[in-house]
């Protein structure tokens, strides 16, 4: 967001970023992830809209009977593209004008975080999105950058980010993601543990009401069972403002991010 604004603030159109958060569901994200999103709109002094489907993952799982894959991401395709489309359409109606708007639609992703991603083009039309009013262009500002260097940039700028990554967990994605891997789960898994959520049970009561794997290779009863194994053999995970920091970037790194941290408050 923060490179968005500053060349929105270049082009003289800061005035027309608008920042959307899709809610897929209270059980389904990490706690914190709208607050934050919020508190970063409100730090450049932009509109922020929340879009949420009338069903949210678990839901939509339950009702289809089976979970989503790699193949069929439908926590994407409905819980998020298809909520931002309305709001095209909503933004199109506010802008009342006669010609085709222009909509840019920004998102963070990166070519690095996977191979269908580095498939991706910077910037493209959105051909499903577009119509008669509206032309959509989706356009990913962060796509060559490293993770290394997005740290760097939240470091250099002072940027807030979710506790979830001091965690060492790389995405601040679904709480479960379809697509993570099974180290990353299990952390998850312990993360809730910490924090008192009730996810893990909820999502393995529904794999059992489903008799459908979570994945084709495990369950996500498997990755309990080797929470439960870490848990015993390592105690409760711990962590440190900072330490997502320390781990990319090291540990002068982290204190000078904290201290523009304290200066900035």
């Amino acid at each position: 967001m923060d490179r968005v604004v500053r060349w929105a603030k270049a082009a003289g159109c800061l005035h027309k970023l608008v920042v959307v958060h899709a809610d897929i569901g209270q059980d389904e994200e990490w706690p914190g992830v709208r607050d934050l999103a919020r508190q970063q709109a409100e730090r450049y002094g932009l509109r922020f809209v929340v879009v949420k489907a009338p069903v949210g993952f678990l839901g939509m799982v339950e009702k289809r009977g089976m979970w989503p894959d790699a193949q069929n991401r439908l926590c994407t395709s409905t819980l998020k593209r298809d909520e931002a489309a309305k709001f095209f359409t909503q933004i199109v109606e506010e802008l009342g004008l006669e010609e085709q708007a222009l909509l840019v639609n920004c998102l963070g992703i990166r070519a690095d975080e996977s191979p269908s991603r580095r498939r991706k083009s910077e910037l493209a039309i959105d051909h499903r999105a577009s119509n008669g009013r509206r032309l959509v262009l989706t356009w990913h500002p962060v796509f060559r950058l490293s993770e290394r260097e997005i740290w760097q940039e939240i470091v250099d700028n002072a940027l807030d980010y979710h506790p979830v990554y001091d965690t060492l967990i790389p995405r601040l994605s679904c709480i479960f993601c379809i697509l993570a891997p099974f180290d990353v789960l299990a952390r998850a898994v312990r993360l809730c543990w910490v924090l008192g959520l009730e996810t893990p049970k909820t999502y393995v009561d529904l794999e059992d009401r489903l008799g459908h794997r979570f994945k084709n290779k495990f369950s996500l009863a498997d990755v309990v069972a080797e929470a439960s194994r870490l848990e015993a053999a390592e105690g409760p995970i711990t962590w440190r403002r900072g330490d997502a920091i320390r781990h990319h970037l090291g540990e002068e790194a982290a204190t000078a991010y904290l201290q523009r941290l304290v200066l900035a408050a």
